[in-house]
């Protein structure tokens, strides 16, 4: 597969949740990086809380060069190598029954916890009635 059609598959994979391609962006400290994004921010793929939403998805499989000091969908580096090491990270999203979601967080925010997002969540989940590859609902 070309750069340029795996490409294509990536935006196509956003498109269907409201999300934006970044290919030359950067997380944490200014580390270049290449994911997807919702309002600015990464899909988390697992929590560091017991949460509900996190017990469904399993074991996910990371690239090797996944952003490491979170667990969101975010390559480090730019160009050909890290763009890969993405599309088959979405790919294997797809192929596993995951969906990105997004929503607000219910709570009582301070003005800066706002500004900084924080009443906000984007993460990828496992659809309902997705089990070992098996979707239920089809």
């Amino acid at each position: 597969m070309t750069r340029e059609q795996k490409i294509e598959y990536m935006k196509s994979f956003c498109e269907k949740y409201g999300a934006k391609l970044e290919l030359d962006s950067e997380c944490g400290f200014g580390r270049e990086c290449v994911g997807i994004t919702i309002n600015g921010s990464y899909p988390d793929y697992s929590s560091y809380e017991e949460e509900d939403w996190d017990k469904n998805n399993g074991d996910v499989w990371e690239p090797e060069d996944s952003y490491h000091k979170h667990p969101c969908v975010a390559v480090l580096g730019t160009g050909e190598a890290a763009e890969s090491q993405l599309y088959e990270w979405l790919k294997w999203f797809d192929e596993n029954g995951f969906v990105v979601e997004s929503g607000s967080v219910k709570g009582v925010f301070h003005p800066i916890e706002i500004m900084l997002g924080k009443n906000k969540y984007c993460r990828m989940v496992k659809k309902r009635g997705v089990l070992n590859g098996d979707d239920k609902n089809d």
